[in-house]
């Protein structure tokens, strides 16, 4: 009878382990830009101080922000600059690390959480030859284990409904990763994301491409950060999509919105076409492009005129608000020498 009651015991335990296994540690889904936040993170910029300080006051009210200062400005200074302005310090963790890079959203930790509530974060590349201290210090001050990718993976590049399915770009992925195929960016996004299905686009905004030796338009260059989704394509919901539209007026006022038109309606028919991960349609919603901006900049005797990277589905989604950029139709130099 006691050889019977151990058997049994063990049983029942192995059960439990399987259990766990199979339920409790499985079936993670990377959090969204819709879902709860528990906090924003942010990388405090010295160049764009009034254009942060604006953010920050706005998004503080109701939400959290982690802000990640650079050890070259002290943190003194930016606690002073934001209580000055009436920012709600209450919602304001400031942070110092060495990282002087801003573009947490494309370098940052990817988030996720399994049905049990169980979280776990994941790093990817940063770029090819691009330094990323970021995760080593966001491990150091969380004591956080951050699993990592093999591939180049952008935040900015990839959008995520949270159930499945990612849309990305071809022409960035192409880029970013050049010597692997789609099929084995797909079975990296399965392992690591539990991306089941991926949506391709084609490509992104001319007004986002690269910088190139070749102008993008006549005398025209870009600077942008290489076909990023998040300038034209977000989720806003699991099932609804906000996709950048150049107005019929627009179309053929100028050649870069000729072929930005060209580009994001390939793309509509893409989206329009497919099916999410449950073999459902998409629902889409169409957003005005942002106005074209340019700027020029002087390096000793050449002046080189630039078209910016700008949008309006680069928004932030917050308790009880959506921060959303805004631009107006301005020509500035800069002169370097």
């Amino acid at each position: 009878m006691k050889t019977k009651k151990i058997i049994l015991v063990c049983l029942v335990m192995a059960a439990s382990f399987t259990w766990f296994f199979f339920f409790f540690d499985q079936d993670y889904q990377p959090t969204t830009d819709f879902d709860d936040t528990e906090s924003h993170l942010l990388v405090w910029s010295r160049r764009h101080t009034n254009t942060y300080v604006n953010f920050i006051k706005h998004l503080a009210e109701d939400d959290h922000i982690t802000l990640y200062v650079p050890k070259s400005t002290l943190k003194d200074s930016v606690f002073n600059t934001l209580t000055s302005v009436g920012v709600n310090m209450d919602n304001v963790q400031l942070e110092s690390i060495q990282n002087e890079k801003i573009w947490i959203r494309d370098f940052g930790p990817v988030f996720l959480m399994n049905k049990s509530g169980k979280m776990k974060s994941l790093s990817f590349k940063y770029y090819k030859n691009a330094e990323n201290i970021f995760p080593y210090e966001y491990q150091t001050i969380m004591q956080e284990r951050l699993r990592a990718s093999y591939i180049v993976g952008i935040g900015g590049a990839r959008e995520l409904n949270g159930k499945g399915l990612a849309i990305m770009v071809e022409k960035h992925e192409q880029a970013a990763n050049p010597n692997l195929s789609k099929n084995e960016i797909f079975k990296e996004m399965k392992k690591k994301l539990g991306v089941k299905k991926i949506i391709w686009l084609k490509s992104g905004l001319p007004q986002d491409e690269v910088i190139s030796i070749k102008p993008l338009l006549d005398s025209i260059f870009t600077n942008g950060a290489g076909d990023h989704i998040d300038t034209f394509c977000r989720f806003i919901s699991p099932n609804t999509v906000l996709l950048a539209q150049v107005k019929p007026d627009e179309a053929f006022t100028n050649p870069i919105l000729k072929l930005a038109n060209e580009r994001l309606e390939e793309n509509y028919n893409i989206l329009k076409n497919s099916l999410d991960q449950d073999g459902k349609p998409l629902h889409i919603i169409r957003i005005p492009i942002a106005p074209l901006l340019f700027e020029e900049e002087k390096n000793f005797e050449a002046t080189f005129s630039y078209v910016r990277s700008n949008r309006y589905l680069n928004f932030i989604i917050a308790k009880n608000k959506v921060i959303v950029p805004c631009y107006g139709q301005f020509l500035k130099t800069r002169s370097y020498f």
